[in-house]
């Protein structure tokens, strides 16, 4: 459907006033004007009720576009609202809030725009910028083939062969030139040998590891678009590499390193504790009237990994398969469309994000609801304690004992303060919506109480949606759904890398290309896993 053919939405007037005028005055002269003005305040109620509620939505759209993108409320902030309220409830304590969770980045849905394309020299193998440095190697075939098999006598040179390799290293790029030594028998006719050629990461292509590495590392840690990376590779170091030809090069390695992340989400979903989250991505799509459509991408977040999939669609269906055989403790932002999951025998435990819960108290307390002060205070003392037990790197079941005689009585108030508020806040106001929230979600926003090594909120996942809310101002889109799911394995293999603590991916990901390109065997393949990896880089 155009533009123009959508439905225009007729806005109809609140009242019609020559037509109330008339109706009043003829209620005053039939000797109703008590009535009359009865009538006229509950018109004036009705409408004042309504104007609130549209200031309400306005400064709600004009914070989330303009305010500040953390959720950091100051000490003085809260201390000053409730000691303008001063309800009977509130503990008297008050906290410092400077540790406390925040949100990643809200994304704007980005347009699509044409992009004119340059036309670009393909480089090819033998051609490669003369002012590029060269490294040469020797291949020399081995001293069984070097004797000739018909007479016996060794093989005599008789040239070499020459083939370049385009690598990449930290500073710029290099050539690494090989010198394949031929050798015949002069003897008889036996045939001619050669050293062994070099092995490609892509078959009948020219780029080395470190290149294809340095091309998955610009693209998931860095952020920059094929096309940019075709310009600074042009204009800065003289190496004209066409975008679709990069764009080739990232789809090759990332199916060779599709194995990995397999295997990375085998791990990830065996684990008795996950995080779930998603987030939208536009992926073009020549089906759709409008050529692109919004797909999904679902990180699942264990303590040693990080697991992406992308569906085609918001649906729960596709998660709620991956998740079937999954019965440990599942944390998630409270998404209705994995609601069928716990109803079936043997369901995960469900737990909720206090985090978004706070959110909502804040969005109402920013809107002007100082009531919001209390819960927000409450949930302040609760973060003030996890950040306390880290500090001193407790344990679960330390953890566990901790939350029993600090935070269970903290969430008992929260609760209080909730029951309160509900009887005071209409459901269509952000407050409203906040003690919803909170009563619909209580059960799964305390399960972190009885669990030590669970966090209260689902911070952690969302913090690996950072790196993808930050690419999608740059890159936009992917370009078809077998796109996304190349984009989910880079994101998969990278965000497995820091939870290892891997500093440098780039190294990781040239060690892994090069040796997968050796046939490495698939009985081996967790050793490539990042944090097998990083321990088999320490010195013995």
């Amino acid at each position: 459907m155009s533009r123009s053919q959508l439905p225009v939405r007729v806005r109809k007037p609140l009242l019609d006033v020559p037509q109330l005028r008339v109706h009043c005055a003829q209620r005053v002269a039939a000797g109703e004007a008590v009535q009359t003005v009865d009538m006229l305040l509950d018109i004036v109620e009705a409408l004042t009720d309504r104007l609130t509620r549209v200031e309400q939505r306005l400064d709600l759209l004009l914070a989330e576009r303009y305010s500040r993108k953390s959720e950091r409320l100051s000490s003085a902030q809260l201390q000053l609202a409730l000691g303008s309220i001063q309800p009977p409830f509130l503990l008297a304590e008050s906290d410092s809030q400077d540790n406390l969770p925040s949100v990643p980045d809200a994304t704007a849905q980005p347009s699509v725009q044409p992009v004119r394309r340059r036309r670009v020299r393909k480089l090819r193998s033998g051609h490669l910028p003369a002012h590029l440095p060269r490294t040469h190697l020797v291949s020399e075939p081995s001293a069984q083939e070097l004797c000739c098999v018909k007479c016996g006598e060794q093989k005599k040179p008789m040239g070499t062969e020459h083939s370049e390799v385009l690598e990449w290293e930290p500073g710029g790029f290099r050539v690494e030139v090989t010198e394949r030594r031929k050798y015949a028998c002069k003897s008889c006719e036996s045939g001619v040998v050669i050293g062994p050629a070099p092995v490609r990461v892509i078959d009948g292509a020219m780029p080395g590891p470190g290149l294809l590495s340095e091309v998955l590392v610009c693209k998931g840690s860095d952020h920059i678009p094929m096309e940019r990376q075709s310009r600074i590779f042009r204009h800065r170091y003289g190496v004209p590499i066409s975008a679709s030809t990069l764009g080739a090069w990232f789809a090759q390695s990332l199916d060779l390193l599709a194995p990995l992340g397999e295997r990375l989400g085998q791990l990830c979903l065996s684990r008795m504790r996950l995080s779930v989250d998603d987030t939208g991505l536009q992926v073009l799509d020549r089906s759709d009237s409008r050529g692109i459509k919004r797909g999904h991408l679902w990180p699942f977040r264990s303590d040693s990994e990080v697991y992406f999939v992308y569906t085609p669609s918001w649906e729960g269906k596709p998660i709620q398969e991956l998740l079937k055989d999954f019965h440990g403790t599942l944390q998630t932002d409270g998404f209705s469309g994995l609601d069928p999951l716990y109803r079936k025998p043997g369901a995960p435990i469900r737990a909720g994000c206090l985090a978004h819960l706070r959110r909502k108290f804040l969005q109402a307390f920013e809107l002007g609801d100082a009531r919001a002060a209390g819960p927000l205070s409450v949930i302040q003392k609760i973060y003030k304690i996890e950040r306390q037990m880290s500090e001193k790197g407790l344990d679960a079941e330390a953890r566990q004992r901790r939350r029993e005689e600090c935070s269970r009585p903290l969430m008992t108030a929260l609760r209080t303060q909730v029951d309160q508020l509900s009887y005071e806040s209409p459901p269509k106001t952000p407050m409203g919506r906040a003690i919803t929230y909170a009563l619909r979600q209580w059960d799964t926003l305390t399960v972190f109480l009885r669990d030590g090594a669970l966090r209260p909120d689902n911070n952690a996942v969302e913090n690996s949606l950072r790196p993808i809310a930050i690419g999608r101002k740059n890159w936009l889109f992917a370009g078809s759904d077998e796109g996304a799911k190349r984009l989910a394995t880079l994101y998969t293999l990278l965000g497995s890398c820091q939870l290892a603590e891997i500093a440098d991916p780039w190294a990781y990901l040239r060690d892994v290309l090069s040796k997968l390109s050796h046939s490495w065997p698939h009985s081996r393949l967790d050793e490539l896993l990042p944090q097998q990896w990083k321990q088999s880089q320490v010195p013995a």
